[in-house]
């Protein structure tokens, strides 16, 4: 599917996204799902595919207004409801392509990236760019709330655009991250759950 698609399709929802896919049991869950990541207090951080920014007030709570804290998306509809959020959350945010990061290389400790992996179309390139702007030993984070099984048939129930989106299974994506230039990396895929994490070398 083409990215203009999916950028339509994500503008056209973007308004009641949260609502039709955050209710209070998977709200109250985010904080949980920030907390094993383990950031610090001052960490600098990229939240790619942020769409509605979400997760922009999890993120914000763990590193201090001491922390850097930056989203992208490429959804312009998406980000103007991310911009709501950001009269809470001190956050810089772009409208872009993770296959093109608007940030020179070694800028940040950790890059987070929740609920938008299986909409990249060249899921080696994200990574690539995901690793660059990160520092020797910063992290990336991959994340759900489901398992790549419950993710995927979803996307399929919603159809349209992102009806082929998928994460792909474990070992692929653990190959894709190796070949990026992350190590230590886990994956824990199970019901309600999926976090994948690298280091970089």
């Amino acid at each position: 599917m083409a990215v203009e698609d999916r950028k339509t399709f994500f503008d056209r929802h973007a308004a009641s996204w949260d609502e039709r896919f955050y209710d209070a049991d998977q709200r109250a869950r985010l904080s949980d799902l920030v907390d094993s990541f383990g950031l610090a207090a001052g960490n600098a951080v990229l939240d790619v595919g942020t769409g509605t920014g979400i997760l922009l007030p999890f993120l914000r709570d763990t590193i201090g207004h001491e922390g850097r804290l930056a989203a992208m998306d490429f959804s312009f509809k998406m980000l103007q409801q991310a911009a709501e959020r950001r009269k809470f959350v001190d956050a810089v945010l772009l409208n872009g392509s993770v296959e093109a990061i608007p940030f020179c290389s070694r800028q940040f400790d950790f890059v987070t990236c929740f609920a938008a992996f299986p909409h990249f179309p060249n899921k080696e390139k994200a990574l690539l760019e995901m690793v660059r702007v990160l520092r020797p030993g910063g992290k990336v984070a991959i994340a759900h709330l489901k398992s790549s099984d419950e993710i995927n048939r979803l996307h399929g129930q919603i159809g349209g655009a992102v009806a082929r989106d998928r994460i792909p299974h474990s070992e692929a994506l653990r190959l894709l991250m190796e070949s990026s230039g992350l190590i230590d990396i886990s994956i824990v895929d199970e019901v309600g759950r999926f976090i994948a994490q690298g280091r970089k070398a």
